[in-house]
């Protein structure tokens, strides 16, 4: 909350309480010579100071807690100077309170709050101990640590919200150079065999590379957009390979507006491109997107390739797997079923 807001609360809660006193005090009569006249301004006036004189009472035990005690109690953990200051409040307090009741309200509004029985130093010790302080010194203390608590949580939240911002940037920079890499290798290999397909592929590799760099900036986009990228990736794979893959993309359901992370499926497909085999017709890669317009169901099946020299997963399926931790808890199913000849992976996905 911002801090005029805070201060006009404050305001209005002290005026509340000084209006209520107000009220009452002039119901009841209380000041000399009350009962045998009316309320005009100079008796509303004498009111009005009174009141004004027993409101500082508990708005400096309050802010003297808030402000002075309670840093010290619960940030600095001084307790020894906690206690100073809250003895130093009780002390003025009583004084304040004697002084303004025998030597202002009496002789100059005639209130006589004991009705002419002596009141002693040490009485108002015991009153403002058992009346003041349990309340509204308590009140500014408890005020102070739910603030604390509330700004602590907020700080705390926001910077998890930095965080996972950063994470997440962090690991879309590391999927992109991932398949930039490889892609540059088949292009490589198109180009120093002098294929004819190699202008083809790096066309399709610059409509890629144009994703990534304009909407793939964004931490969402639209489902069609991830399609039609995943599109050109799978041609892109089958142009550097002459054709020679055998590679099925289902899509199914309702293709709309609704949105998906960036650059969160590839991740899968690139895995079965690196370990598995693409190039056997009764075992081809089998991608199938079934959409509605709540959520999707993506699956990747493919077969292992056993003369795979690298056997690590690499880190697409590591990064996805903490993106879909960050960006949908809870609303997400990621399922690897990694059997001795094939290997599928299953997410079903809340849409954002």
């Amino acid at each position: 909350m911002k801090r005029k807001y805070v201060i006009l609360l404050h305001l209005t809660f002290w005026i509340l309480l000084l209006v209520n006193n107000l009220w009452n005090s002039m119901g009841r009569g209380v000041l000399s010579g009350h009962q045998s006249q009316p309320v005009d301004l100079q008796l509303f006036s004498r009111y009005l100071i009174m009141e004004i004189g027993f409101l500082l009472i508990p708005v400096f035990c309050f802010y003297s807690a808030y402000l002075l005690v309670a840093p010290q109690l619960i940030i600095k953990k001084s307790y020894a100077r906690a206690a100073l200051l809250a003895v130093c409040t009780y002390a003025f307090v009583t004084i304040f309170r004697y002084v303004m009741e025998y030597y202002f309200f009496i002789p100059v509004l005639n209130f006589d709050n004991y009705n002419g029985h002596p009141y002693s130093l040490s009485r108002y010790l015991i009153n403002v101990f058992f009346v003041y302080f349990p309340s509204y010194f308590v009140y500014g203390l408890m005020y102070f640590f739910i603030e604390d608590w509330y700004k602590t949580r907020h700080r705390q939240q926001e910077l998890e919200k930095e965080k996972a911002a950063a994470e997440l940037t962090f690991l879309r920079s590391q999927l992109n150079p991932h398949f930039l890499f490889n892609s540059i290798n088949d292009i490589y290999s198109l180009t120093y065999q002098q294929s004819e397909h190699a202008p083809a592929a790096l066309l399709k590799l610059s409509e890629i590379l144009r994703y990534m760099l304009r909407e793939g900036r964004e931490d969402t986009m639209p489902i069609q957009s991830e399609i039609k990228y995943l599109e050109n990736v799978i041609e892109l794979q089958r142009i550097s390979t002459k054709g020679a893959v055998c590679i099925n993309f289902n899509i199914e359901g309702y293709i709309g507006n609704q949105k998906i992370a960036t650059l969160l499926l590839i991740a899968f497909v690139e895995n079965a491109f690196k370990h598995g085999v693409l190039t056997d017709p009764g075992n081809p890669v089998e991608i199938g997107l079934m959409a509605t317009n709540e959520e999707i169901n993506f699956k990747v099946h493919n077969k292992k390739n056993r003369d795979q020299k690298d056997k690590t997963s690499g880190i697409g399926l590591n990064n996805v797997s903490r993106r879909l931790a960050l960006m949908y808890p809870g609303t997400h199913n990621l399922t690897i079923d990694n059997q001795p000849e094939f290997y599928t992976v299953n997410l079903k996905l809340q849409l954002i």
